[in-house]
């Protein structure tokens, strides 16, 4: 016999693991998604409005909030297999394979969910992010303006500097900084690429972001020792392409890129992300 409380509990629980999501709150979130799959496991065929792939799917969020992308990939993989045309489901998959840098299995994902639903603008910016990397830019600007066409507000173009505009305007905020500064940095090259490079993402388990917009490599400043001989030398990398990803415009790309020279030069000294998030460089 149906047990008329069940979609009430399912319809709080979804409500209440929404919030917790928005809110960053993961354990909260994911606690409620695992009280929602017993509930739905003991009482499934008498639920009407949500399923375990609906469930599922949230717990993926809140790991995906939390940074914890591998048990993302694991949530959103169960809820497609649960429902396998969850075009959700089957675009969270392709988007989280390719920020663990798994970019031909996103690729093959993401191609699916453009043809089941053409209308799906992330998946077309995500393809264009992998044909950027494939350094096929015709196709890219053609999969970003697929995007911005179909949601302008939250796809827009990138940037259309060249590597040597970026250049100059990074070379222009180096020769203003005060000479202490500059002083201090004299032996850490900046170095300006395109995005990071598939062996530098491979260095690090779980690989780095491929949007990563800065990076600092080497040995922090407070740990130098007049002791220490095998001090490994430091560098700052900045990726200019994916910079210009995140700005609309010219103005925004200088600010987004002088944030993140001073939030790698800030890695140099020895300040964590919660120290640069307190300064505003996070």
């Amino acid at each position: 016999m149906q047990d008329p409380d069940i979609n009430t509990q399912l319809r709080q629980l979804y409500g209440a693991i929404e919030a917790a999501n928005s809110e960053g709150l993961t354990d909260i979130a994911l606690e409620r998604c695992e009280r929602a799959l017993k509930l739905l496991a003991e009482n499934g065929e008498d639920a009407e409005e949500y399923t375990m792939g609906d469930f599922l799917l949230m717990a993926g969020h809140a790991n995906w909030s939390a940074g914890n992308l591998e048990e993302a990939q694991r949530n959103y993989r169960q809820s497609l297999e649960l429902e396998p045309d969850n075009i959700d489901a089957a675009l969270a998959v392709g988007v989280t394979l390719f920020h663990l840098a798994r970019f031909e299995a996103a690729r093959a994902q993401l191609e699916v969910v453009s043809v089941e639903d053409p209308e799906y603008a992330e998946a077309w910016y995500y393809l264009a992010l992998l044909a950027l990397r494939r350094d096929d830019r015709e196709l890219a600007d053609n999969f970003f303006q697929r995007a911005n066409e179909i949601e302008p507000d939250r796809w827009s173009m990138p940037v259309a500097l060249s590597s040597e505009e970026i250049a100059s305007i990074l070379e222009s905020f180096l020769d203003e900084m005060p000479t202490e500064l500059r002083d201090a940095l004299v032996n850490v090259p900046v170095i300006l690429e395109e995005r990071p490079s598939e062996s530098m993402l491979y260095s690090n388990d779980p690989p780095l972001d491929p949007l990563l917009l800065g990076y600092f490599e080497g040995t922090p400043l407070p740990e130098h020792s007049v002791f220490a001989a095998d001090v490994a030398p430091a560098r700052i990398m900045i990726f200019g392409e994916n910079l210009s990803l995140i700005a609309a415009d010219r103005e925004k790309l200088q600010e987004e890129l002088w944030i993140t020279l001073k939030h790698e030069i800030g890695h140099y000294f020895g300040l964590d992300e919660d120290e640069l998030a307190a300064r505003g460089l996070a």
